[in-house]
């Protein structure tokens, strides 16, 4: 009769580590999983960020904003002779 029972008791306990060895294992390639979609998101957002810091570098670049502003919006330089000045009456 004790036999059994520990018998049983012995296979019962472990199945259950059985079992307990797999969910330890599913958890394990989650995490993984996991970290690769991590991985891969904080690459892209360096490369964006890369992208985005180029970009704002060749916007403060005063060559291309004067090349911007004179073949996209038309605009030419003024001379000191264009400018006017203006008298302030109210004295």
């Amino acid at each position: 009769m004790k036999k059994t029972i520990f018998i049983t008791l012995f296979i019962v306990t472990h199945i259950g580590f059985l079992f307990l060895q797999i969910q330890k294992q599913m958890e394990s390639v989650k995490e993984s999983f996991r970290k690769q979609k991590n991985e891969r998101t904080l690459t892209q957002l360096e490369q964006e960020k890369q992208a985005l810091t180029n970009t704002l570098q060749s916007l403060q670049n005063k060559q291309e904003i004067k090349e911007f502003a004179q073949k996209k919006l038309h605009l030419q330089p003024i001379s000191l002779t264009q400018i006017k000045r203006l008298s302030d009456d109210n004295e």
